[in-house]
């Protein structure tokens, strides 16, 4: 075998390996596939498909940067006052247009959602927009992270109290609203896809 077939080899290994590693973080129900903040256990998963990813979109000629933080100093400071069934209302996350890593949108979900809905919602966003935050849906029109009707849109905002930015393409308010809906709402039936 040549070289350079050797290394086409395992670069594409590589490749395959942090890809399965990546989904494997996603499992579904699975103990392994729970991250908390405090663990190591799950995260090096999420991290390695999210690394995977990003990988990838450089090879595209795009790159999707995510900081997790403090609000910016021009950003709303109030928590939101919805009532998002027991999860911590924070500051929004701020990240460029684009497609969203696993991380950062699990990031955002842990902010609007409650602990035991987090996977259910990270899988969501996936089904319904391919954590492609400017995605709309030719045939409906919704659009977003979680892909809300854009003719309820405002009064989704005004209902869940959003406070700052009423941007539809806006990730960390979309996910307000869809935490909105789930608890306050219509519930996970809102939306087509199903776990």
């Amino acid at each position: 075998m040549s070289f350079h077939r050797f290394v086409y080899l395992c670069g594409w290994t590589a490749v395959a390996l942090l890809a399965i590693v990546g989904f494997a973080a996603f499992s579904a129900d699975s103990p392994s596939s729970v991250a908390t903040s405090n663990s190591i256990e799950g995260t090096w998963g999420q991290a390695a498909g999210a690394v995977s990813g990003q990988g990838w979109l450089a090879l595209a000629g795009t790159v999707v940067t995510a900081s997790v933080g403090p609000a910016q100093p021009d950003a709303p400071t109030e928590a939101s006052p919805v009532d998002t069934g027991g999860a911590s209302a924070t500051p929004p996350v701020t990240m460029d247009t684009g497609w969203l890593d696993s991380v950062a949108v699990r990031d955002l979900v842990e902010t609007y959602f409650a602990s035991g809905d987090v996977n259910r919602a990270v899988r969501l966003a996936w089904c319904v927009s391919r954590f492609d935050i400017d995605s709309i849906n030719p045939s409906t029109g919704a659009a977003g992270l979680f892909q809300i009707d854009p003719s309820v849109w405002n009064d989704l905002v005004d209902d869940a109290g959003v406070a700052g930015s009423a941007d539809i393409f806006d990730p960390a308010t979309s996910t307000q609203v869809a935490a909105f809906i789930v608890y306050q709402g219509d519930g996970w039936g809102y939306w087509d896809c199903q776990d």
